[in-house]
């Protein structure tokens, strides 16, 4: 009896198992209310993509808050930091003398 009880909780354990390992059926979805959104969702990124690709980055000199060029403190010549030194195209030394 003990050996009939434990073939049978085997083979249920083995049943069990194998439908939980076995991965379900691909089933191909043709809904329109998916196909629609994904759609017209990958045209609006992509059209965000290209235009700021595109953009012109080109600062416009109006648009400026403060000058570009500060003035210069008259001061012995020594090392001086960053906010003290005079703008370059670059942007903002780190260190001027």
């Amino acid at each position: 009896m003990t050996r009939r009880l434990v073939v049978v909780v085997a083979l249920m354990m083995a049943v069990v198992t194998a439908t939980a390992i076995v991965p379900t059926r691909a089933v191909a979805i043709d809904n329109l209310v998916y196909i629609i959104p994904a759609a017209l969702g990958g045209a609006v990124l992509l059209a965000v993509l290209i235009a700021i690709l595109v953009a012109n980055r080109k600062k416009e000199p109006e648009l400026d808050l403060a000058p570009s060029q500060r003035p210069l403190i008259a001061t012995e010549p020594r090392v001086r930091l960053g906010p003290d030194c005079r703008t370059t195209d670059g942007g903002m030394p780190l260190l001027c003398w």
